[in-house]
């Protein structure tokens, strides 16, 4: 029961840490910093938990590392950049024109660290953590499962918890974890995690909003139905690419994960 409680009170703290630093500070550089002690803390908890600091939450480098990263990445920027393409062909946005010069440069530079800081981290909480915390205990598919729903219901911090916003992460959950699992290291999902998160944040920035990314944008027409077939396809449909580059991959943390 005490490990229990430990466990549990590991995640509540980590959680509400990264999430209250991302949606209730409004300075950047405060932001930045607190995000940064995110990582010290984290590695404490990780102790506390009978864990090898942050290598214990999959925070390792190896000969692999920077491969699964840059192809993950390839994958998630890929596959969202083309969903939004065929929402400009739908009319969801309308192009307007392209961010230049130091106002360019800015949003690069807000969209490059702050989406890599904030995908890292909550890779870090929702699959390195549950994971390996998991991870002995109960089947990897079933950890797996626990992992899934607990990003999916985390995701209410983003926006509203609907059930389309569920299903969604649902979907999408079971890629990022899958990458996880095979190779035992965040780098895998992370870098799938960032490259869905630029695409996003090259329309939208990381304020959320029409205008806000380095291409410029004005809100279209879409019919409810035509927007969440399309999202929820191309969290379904992300899974294939992951599925074939990383299903003969065995991690040395997860040797026994599923195929």
């Amino acid at each position: 029961m005490k490990k229990f409680i430990i466990g549990i009170s590991g995640f509540l703290v980590l959680n509400i840490y990264f999430n209250g630093t991302t949606h209730f500070l409004s300075n950047s550089v405060v932001q930045f910093i607190c995000l940064l002690l995110f990582f010290p803390i984290a590695s404490l908890i990780a102790r506390l938990n009978g864990l090898p600091g942050l290598k214990g939450l999959g925070f390792f480098k190896d000969r692999n590392t920077l491969k699964h990263f840059f192809v993950s990445f390839g994958i998630g920027f890929s596959c969202w950049a083309l969903m939004y393409i065929i929402y400009w062909q739908i009319g969801k946005f309308h192009i307007t024109g392209v961010k230049t010069g130091m106002d360019a440069f800015m949003t690069i530079v807000q969209i490059m660290v702050g989406f890599f800081l904030g995908s890292l981290i909550n890779d870090l909480i929702t699959r390195g953590y549950i994971l390996n915390l998991l991870k002995g205990k109960l089947p990897s598919i079933v950890i797996a499962i626990i992992s899934i729903i607990i990003y999916s219901l985390d995701d209410f911090w983003n926006g509203d918890l609907t059930f389309t916003n569920f299903v969604f992460s649902i979907f999408l959950g079971c890629s990022l974890t899958y990458a996880f699992l095979k190779t035992g290291s965040v780098w895998a999902d992370t870098g799938l995690h960032f490259g869905l998160n630029v695409a996003y944040g090259l329309i939208y920035g990381l304020s959320g909003e029409y205008g806000g990314g380095l291409i410029l944008t004005e809100k279209g027409e879409i019919n409810s139905i035509l927007n969440n077939f399309v999202v929820l396809t191309a969290a379904l449909m992300i899974f294939v690419p992951v599925y074939f580059y990383y299903r003969n991959k065995i991690s040395r943390s997860f040797p026994y994960s599923f195929k």
